[in-house]
């Protein structure tokens, strides 16, 4: 019997005999054993397609010729549901129809539905996704290959089709957010790297931690990769990641990796271009350089900069260092609520050894030319262990 059920199973790519033996156990008891599905059995079984069922089920028994769904052809569509982009777009055609505004829509409410998400959710993922697709359906699958969160959303139907888990994209929150929805924190989560998505720690919160820039310092000093979150007294939301954290000091940190975001009134994610190395930047207490905090700029030209005082930020529109972007949208903005969030683990290294490391690094510091840079340190509430403070590559020219 296990041999007859893995021989029938070969045909599928995609499912595992168990999965296989699960779905035929649903199919077989929705059916009373018969190798055919009517639409009365097959709405009331397969609920996670919602209220679509019925126009889904019409367009599957377009392929047979009873006008009876079998178990075959059903399993066959979620095998290509469960594969490579061209098999799922090839199957989400059959499913929800040839034209990409249906499928779309379809694919954001059943995945908005069955997670539980709010109505807004659903319009802003719905919005996020129409925004980064502008290819016609014959090219679906080279859509899948520049946003990737859109082909998950589309499997993850599939897979509750033959009661597979799946991967969860959303990050486990140490603490509420009031600043990061659903959606947020779905889109922010599925462009980090795999290993920081699972748990992400808060650092700051003005709302918990008070209006200070010392107490931020203190807070995101050496703590690893981190969300910058801003909400604006005009209602914007938007931020940036800092792909190597923040550490207090005159030189910039991170890669390409980091990238800026909007989130109110658009929702939109914005990469480094690659133009530079200057990304996260902390510094405090100088009189020759920016003392602040931000991302892509240097002197008083930056996409996204805080000011010391707190008080508020600059936002110049279209750095080199990112794709062309307007966070704020105005140049000078003032602070109504900010978080800051570490996704993934802290780094094994605490900040006192980065310092050592640094300090081992025979370039020379701009604190061996500026010892007033000392201070940023102490600001911070850090021993020094060390005279001087190094790292790979000055600040300014």
């Amino acid at each position: 019997m296990g041999a007859e059920q893995s021989k029938k199973r070969k045909d599928f790519k995609n499912i595992s005999d168990e999965e296989y033996k699960r779905f035929m156990d649903t199919y077989k008891k929705a059916t009373s054993g018969r190798s055919k599905m009517t639409r009365e059995e097959f709405t009331p079984t397969y609920t996670i397609i919602g209220e679509f069922n019925v126009q889904c089920y019409y367009r599957l028994v377009k392929l047979e010729p009873s006008g009876l769904l079998q178990a075959k052809t059903f399993l066959k569509i979620i095998d290509d549901g469960l594969g490579h982009f061209d098999s799922l777009a090839k199957a989400l055609k059959i499913t929800f129809g040839d034209q990409k505004e249906p499928i779309m829509r379809n694919v954001v409410k059943i995945f908005c539905d069955s997670n539980k998400f709010t109505r807004e959710d659903q319009v802003r993922l719905y919005d996020y996704f129409e925004g980064e697709n502008n290819r016609p359906v014959e090219e679906l699958e080279h859509f899948f290959s520049s946003c990737p969160l859109f082909p998950y959303c589309a499997a993850f139907i599939y897979q509750k089709l033959i009661e597979r888990q799946g991967d969860s994209k959303m990050p486990v929150l140490s603490d509420k957010s009031i600043l990061l929805g659903n959606v947020d924190q779905l889109i922010l989560n599925s462009h980090l790297p795999f290993d920081r998505r699972k748990n992400w720690t808060m650092l700051f919160s003005n709302q918990r931690d008070g209006n200070s820039f010392s107490q931020l310092l203190r807070k995101v000093n050496g703590e690893g990769p981190c969300f910058i979150v801003v909400r604006t007294m005009r209602g914007r939301r938007f931020g940036f990641f800092a792909s190597h954290g923040l550490l207090a000091g005159p030189l910039y940190r991170g890669t390409a990796e980091c990238f800026l975001f909007q989130l109110a009134p658009v929702l939109a994610v914005y990469n480094a271009t690659g133009r530079t190395d200057n990304y996260a930047y902390l510094n405090y207490q100088q009189q020759s350089l920016p003392n602040g905090l931000g991302i892509g700029g240097a002197a008083d030209v930056w996409p996204f900069f805080i000011h010391e005082s707190f008080e508020g930020g600059l936002c110049q529109k279209n750095s080199s260092a990112f794709e062309q972007c307007w966070l704020a949208e105005e140049e000078h903005f003032k602070i109504k609520h900010l978080e800051v969030w570490r996704p993934g683990d802290k780094p094994a290294k605490s900040f006192e050894e980065q310092l050592l490391e640094a300090e081992r690094s025979p370039e020379k510091s701009i604190i061996d030319k500026d010892p007033e840079a000392r201070a940023v340190l102490e600001m911070a509430g850090k021993s020094m262990h060390s005279e001087a403070y190094r790292d790979p590559a000055p600040l300014l020219d």
